[in-house]
């Protein structure tokens, strides 16, 4: 009899399948082929099931990760996703691996690079995040710094790991050290993984490089041949599914590195360099909102922020918002307008961005925008929605409001361009 995680030859009437034997799904008998994708056979179809091999459990990586002389070291630093983690074929769900013995068992390239150190924070989805989890991250980071660590890397969720960059590019206001958050596409057993790649491309980077802060490493492209590191405040997540789902908006990458040659190349000359100062600021101010403009709103959609300290609209084209009255269907209009006034009048600080991905907001150039601003809505310039967001939250939990209206409209750690490299492009 067959079971989850034999190795088997599935035969129907129309062909012989081979691969590992997942757990059922309905009518469907699963298996994960050589190539890492899984298939769904109809039970109804199957002649016959032959087991080639049984299933036999790894156990976790039990030898010590000797540390070699010369070599850096890295911590990485957990928070979940699919990049330390492998399939457990009994149950079908992903088996996290954390301990730095484990990660040498997954990617044995690494200790060949610098010495691991590993610690778990949190085991979750990135959808999950909250600002204390920022927070917390940020600590962890600390201390590794304080324990002398030469770099590290962040593993963490894709779905929201660019806003979580930017949020700790903010927090770690002064950072000695490379800060290199890194996520994975597609789990590490599938051979169509791009968690090696980003992993081994962004220890390289770390290791033999005079980069510090914090930013991103991923693919650039959907071979496997290169990784780029992304700006922390301006990059975005522009796919679901692909290995290059990361791109700069507004800006271009600060360094691509070879998978295979291991060469390094920056393409940036202006970065923030190693150093001895360390500075953390982990507080942010709970409430603040994002708001995302379409057509057909109502003035309860902006009234639902009374009470927040910060808001972040996404508006559309050069940032605007429903707000004048043309005819009778756009008297309502007139009510947005006054819920507006009304959040600005009671303290909440405004801002605009776009959600256009590339270029910035215009607040000059039509009437609407300029009503706006008279409004008290102030200009977020080229940041992108989500880093506005963490931006304003960070400044509203550290400084006081009229020092924060201040500082969201300049460029603190590189959200704000003065103008848009002539390299980045739609």
């Amino acid at each position: 009899m067959a079971d989850a995680g034999d190795r088997v030859k599935v035969v129907t009437k129309d062909e012989a399948v081979e691969g590992v034997l997942m757990p059922s799904e309905g009518g469907k008998v699963v298996v994960k082929l050589e190539s890492g994708y899984n298939i769904g056979i109809d039970k109804k179809k199957i002649k016959e099931i032959k087991v080639l091999e049984k299933y036999k459990k790894s156990e976790p990586a039990k030898a010590k990760a000797e540390a070699k002389k010369g070599l850096p070291t890295i911590a990485i630093l957990h928070t979940g996703g699919t990049i330390a983690s492998k399939v457990d074929y009994r149950t079908g769900g992903v088996v996290a691996r954390f301990s730095p013995e484990e990660i040498l068992e997954l990617f044995p390239e690494l200790k060949e690079i610098a010495n691991i150190k590993s610690e778990l924070i949190r085991n979750m989805f990135s959808d999950d995040l909250r600002f204390d989890h920022f927070a917390a991250i940020a600590n962890a980071v600390e201390k590794e710094v304080k324990k002398g660590a030469d770099g590290i890397i962040i593993s963490i969720g894709t779905d929201n790991l660019a806003v979580a960059s930017a949020a700790l590019a903010f927090i770690l206001e002064k950072c000695p050290i490379p800060i290199i958050l890194v996520g994975a596409q597609r789990s590490s057993d599938r051979g169509s993984s791009d968690a090696a790649v980003n992993l081994i491309c962004a220890a390289n980077f770390i290791a033999k490089t005079d980069f510090a802060g914090v930013a991103v490493c991923m693919h650039e492209n959907t071979s496997d041949n290169t990784c780029v590191i992304l700006p922390a405040c301006k990059t975005r997540k522009l796919h679901s599914s692909r290995r290059d789902a990361f791109k700069p908006v507004n800006d271009i990458p600060i360094a691509k590195i070879n998978y295979e040659t291991k060469k390094i190349e920056f393409l940036k000359k202006n970065y923030l360099k190693k150093s001895k100062e360390l500075s953390v600021k982990p507080k942010m101010e709970q409430k603040v909102g994002l708001l995302k403009i379409t057509v057909n709103m109502f003035p309860e959609q902006f009234l639902a922020y009374r009470g927040y300290k910060g808001l972040i609209i996404e508006g559309t084209g050069l940032g605007h918002t429903p707000l004048h009255v043309v005819d009778e269907s756009t008297k309502i209009h007139e009510k947005i307008k006054d819920a507006i006034k009304t959040l600005v009048d009671s303290g909440t600080i405004v801002v605009m961005t776009t959600q256009c991905l590339f270029g910035r907001v215009g607040m000059e150039v039509y009437s609407k925008g300029r009503d706006l601003q008279k409004l008290g809505i102030i200009s977020g310039e080229d940041m992108l929605p989500e880093t506005a967001f963490v931006k304003l939250a960070w400044l509203l939990g550290n400084y006081p409001k009229e020092k924060v209206k201040e500082l969201i409209g300049k460029n603190l750690r590189g959200e704000i361009s003065e103008r848009t490299d002539v390299r980045s492009t739609l």
